[in-house]
């Protein structure tokens, strides 16, 4: 496979596609261990299953449905002011690339549809996903320093679908509407607050082990990814109660455990 670099110069680069090794391992004690408030947030984590468990016991959710939902969200997500897809940057025939990419060599993959935009937004740097549709602003686009980090990035959002983290939400959703008479699809902000906030921190770390092993895949830099959130740390305030109530976990939290995760798995040492 050969592509151009992100921020690069146009010359080639090949890269050659890999197997992942046998008998992967998914280690999140690392989230755990950050702190005492992250272990406070561990129990309450599991608490908050053992409760989604027992209510969403006898509720189902498709992969149609879950793209449905995503058709409903971007319709209703389309109508804001905040809201406006950049369809003009030269940029979104490489998010489309990527995103290619990146499904192609799933293993047991969903039959969920997905798609991918560009959001006008240079002051956030943010990536969500709902439904199989994926949205990456403009200013998280212009942090990645090259495609080893974009592709680890968006490969996160597909790991939120494919680890049915979407799922579960939507199965909450469900629920919520047969205990409570909740319209699931009613309100655009309370949507959006659930999908982007409702995923606990090993959702966000399984995420990341998720979208780096596609990068590994495909060939890319894996130890790429590490300068990203060491970067992002640095612009970080370490507060108690922001890491006790935060669905993700701080980014040097990030950072150190993909750099296990290379170690253990791709037998790499991230400098």
């Amino acid at each position: 496979m050969i592509l151009a670099s992100c921020n690069e110069s146009n010359d080639t680069i090949i890269r050659q596609e890999r197997k992942l090794p046998a008998n992967m391992i998914y280690d999140y004690e690392c989230v755990t261990q950050s702190s005492n408030a992250n272990k406070i947030s561990d129990y309450l984590s599991k608490a908050d299953e053992y409760l989604y468990t027992i209510t969403t016991a006898d509720i189902e959710v498709s992969d149609k449905e879950q793209s449905e939902f995503g058709d409903q969200f971007l319709l209703k997500a389309k109508k804001e002011k905040d809201f406006q897809i950049d369809e003009t940057d030269p940029v979104n025939a490489k998010l489309k690339t990527v995103l290619y990419d990146l499904l192609r060599v799933r293993e047991n993959p969903t039959s969920i549809k997905y798609s991918i935009y560009l959001i006008k937004d240079t002051a956030t740097i943010n990536a969500y996903t709902v439904g199989g549709k994926i949205f990456v602003t403009t200013s998280i686009i212009t942090r990645c320093k090259n495609d080893d980090q974009l592709y680890a990035i968006i490969g996160h959002e597909i790991g939120h679908n494919e680890k049915g983290h979407i799922k579960a939400t939507l199965k909450q959703l469900k629920a919520s509407n047969k205990y409570f008479g909740t319209d699931w699809g009613s309100s655009f902000l309370t949507v959006k607050k659930i999908l982007t906030g409702s995923f606990n921190q090993k959702n966000e770390v399984e995420s990341d082990y998720y979208g780096l092993d596609l990068t590994w895949k495909l060939g890319f830099d894996v130890c790429a990814i590490k300068s990203f959130w060491d970067e992002m740390a640095t612009n970080e305030d370490h507060d108690m109660m922001r890491d006790f109530f935060g669905t993700h976990p701080y980014s040097e939290t990030r950072s150190s455990c993909l750099v296990k995760h290379i170690k253990t798995n791709f037998k790499q040492n991230c400098k």
